[in-house]
């Protein structure tokens, strides 16, 4: 499905290892493999407004429940899937128009904070909007208004700040928790973002196909993966989007017309392929445009599927490789490393 100006080169912006309001956390690549069929767990049965379809998945949340929560771009929508459902239910939204302030136009990137609150970007031409729900209420609230098309959401670990990905200014601004403009804190294509616990701010630089790190209050920034030209190698892109980055320093990046999911440890030149990476299509290992990524608590990973109308969960492997090193070959990176323990905790919010 044809995207058009709304959702050309964008992606999204994550807080990293530590998301809040009951995300869970992303397991890095060091310490497991991932199946490489995927299952759907969201959508799957074409483009519809019904509640078992999905008009174009977006951004996507999953809480310590495994709910998953999609903004369904075209449908104007938020949509919550139970763990093991067939079918959502609306969460927020269901219409667009100029006269309900409440309503969500083309939802992209979506977070919710600690307290439980839906904080969602929407956009209406121009204009764009960060739009808020309670927990508990039906009524949705403009939290930040900006004449810019936002694609990236996220608030930082202590949830002291809000920051942005302005997808037509090409930059990453960053707010206070009420709302109010802080700085610009990273320039170029910014589309995917990530924030680090120390304030550093990684954007997918959709444009020049790389990820650029901003040290905070920094005046330019410094190329951490990619910067090798448009491709498909391992140290390559074709347009990088949705972004995760973990405490160990970990970036899991999704390459939207790759159509995979990559892993890029910190420092390394080359990235491992953990999801798609098969070609386009609709085969359960296949992705179509995939947009953003999360992870739940026992580090499966969510890929939001844009023009397979799905959201695809891929499971951790049941064997982890046991070997420590990179094996190469022509086509292929695998990266097989020992077995480690990873202890997570989560905030159950939706309880």
């Amino acid at each position: 499905m044809e995207r058009g100006d709304h959702v050309c080169q964008r992606g999204g912006i994550s807080r990293g290892f530590t998301e809040r309001g009951g995300i869970s956390r992303a397991t890095p690549c060091t310490e497991t493999t991932w199946e490489s069929n995927g299952k759907t767990v969201a959508g799957g049965n074409g483009p519809g407004s019904a509640l078992n379809q999905l008009n174009s998945s977006y951004g996507i949340f999953v809480d310590s429940n495994r709910a998953i929560f999609v903004s369904d771009y075209l449908n104007h929508r938020v949509v919550k899937w139970d763990q093991g459902a067939l079918s959502g239910t609306i969460y927020a939204g269901g219409l667009c128009g100029a006269s309900n302030p409440d309503d969500l136009c083309f939802p992209s990137a979506i977070t919710f904070n600690k307290a439980g609150t839906l904080f969602v970007a929407v956009q209406n031409d121009s204009s764009g909007s960060v739009m808020s729900l309670k927990k508990g209420d039906t009524l949705v609230e403009t939290f930040i208004t900006a004449n810019t098309s936002i694609y990236g959401i996220a608030w930082d670990e202590n949830e002291e700040y809000l920051y942005l990905g302005h997808h037509r200014e090409h930059r990453v601004d960053k707010y206070t928790k009420n709302g109010e403009f802080v700085k610009t804190v990273a320039g170029g294509n910014a589309r995917g973002v990530a924030v680090d616990e120390n304030g550093s701010v990684y954007v997918a630089d959709s444009g020049n196909q790389r990820v650029v790190k901003w040290i905070a209050n920094a005046a330019q920034g410094v190329v951490v993966a990619g910067g090798k030209g448009l491709g498909n190698r391992t140290d390559q892109f074709n347009v990088p989007g949705g972004m995760i980055r973990d405490k160990n320093g970990t970036l899991y990046v999704v390459d939207e017309l790759n159509h995979r999911v990559l892993c890029i440890l910190e420092s390394a030149n080359n990235s491992v392929i953990i999801a798609g990476g098969h070609g386009q299509g609709s085969a359960f290992s296949q992705l179509n445009n995939p947009i953003y990524l999360a992870f739940d608590n026992d580090g499966s990973l969510y890929v939001s599927d844009w023009n397979n109308f799905r959201v695809q969960k891929f499971a951790k492997a049941a064997t982890p490789p046991v070997a420590k090193a990179y094996v190469y070959n022509p086509s292929t990176w695998t990266l097989t490393v020992s077995i480690l323990s990873l202890l997570v905790s989560s905030t159950n919010v939706f309880k």
